[in-house]
């Protein structure tokens, strides 16, 4: 039997002599894996299919549990993602994120939606940033939602200096302070990227590194699991 997906590449190793073995984030049948015959072979017709971030059509022959590729046909290669090294890690983390919180399976079309986007928005915009955005959104389908309006403890709204619980992911003032302590230009970048306001002016590269480090310290409260890439990102910003 034969299927059409439409995918993102979210993870690939290597299998066989000249063959991957490709995790692929699908709009109409959620996460699942695919051989990828011949495509370490240079001048593969198929090589293409098998890169990292790669969007396209897929064409899968299915045998029981097996998915096997065997056409493809590329909606957008995002290749402004591998000519800096921060886009790249800002878009590898997207997909180990992906990767982490999505279960086989399942389809969640607006997960789907989220990360196309957001791998668009790294080509033309500010890297971080899109990342950050899209990790909320993330965080929020799988039932991680961070409230970024008011404080956990009195409801007062959030402002000033605040403080962050990683255990149960919720924000308090200063009155309240439980948890560690989050300085205003994280606070700024947090809320520009969820989409509330925000002095812009408080927006600045370390605002955004620390707003990485919250998010990944609350992913692995959650998960249990961390990101290579997004470690590497934060490192290197």
């Amino acid at each position: 039997m034969e299927c059409k997906v439409d995918a993102l590449v979210l993870r690939t190793v290597d299998y066989g002599e000249n063959d991957k073995m490709l995790t692929l984030f699908t709009l109409q049948s959620g996460k699942l894996s695919a051989a990828a015959k011949g495509v370490r072979k240079a001048g593969a017709k198929l090589r293409f299919a098998a890169q990292p971030f790669c969007f396209a059509e897929y064409v899968l022959a299915q045998k029981g549990e097996r998915n096997t590729v065997i056409s493809a046909s590329l909606t957008d290669g995002f290749y402004a993602l591998r000519e800096d090294i921060e886009k790249y890690y800002a878009a590898a983390s997207l997909c180990g994120i992906c990767d982490r919180l999505l279960m086989d399976g399942i389809v969640n079309e607006q997960f789907f939606l989220y990360a196309v986007n957001a791998l668009r928005e790294m080509c033309e915009t500010d890297a971080v940033l899109a990342l950050i955005t899209f990790c909320l959104r993330a965080l929020e389908l799988s039932g991680y939602m961070l409230d970024l309006y008011a404080c956990a403890g009195c409801g007062a709204v959030l402002e000033g200096k605040v403080f962050f619980d990683t255990q149960d992911g919720c924000f308090y003032c200063a009155d309240c302070a439980r948890g560690a302590g989050v300085s205003e230009s994280t606070l700024a970048v947090l809320k520009k990227c969820a989409g509330f306001g925000c002095d812009e002016s408080k927006i600045c590269a370390e605002g955004k590194k620390r707003a990485l480090k919250l998010i990944l310290a609350y992913f692995r409260a959650k998960t249990d699991e961390s990101i290579k890439a997004l470690e590497e990102l934060i490192a290197m910003l």
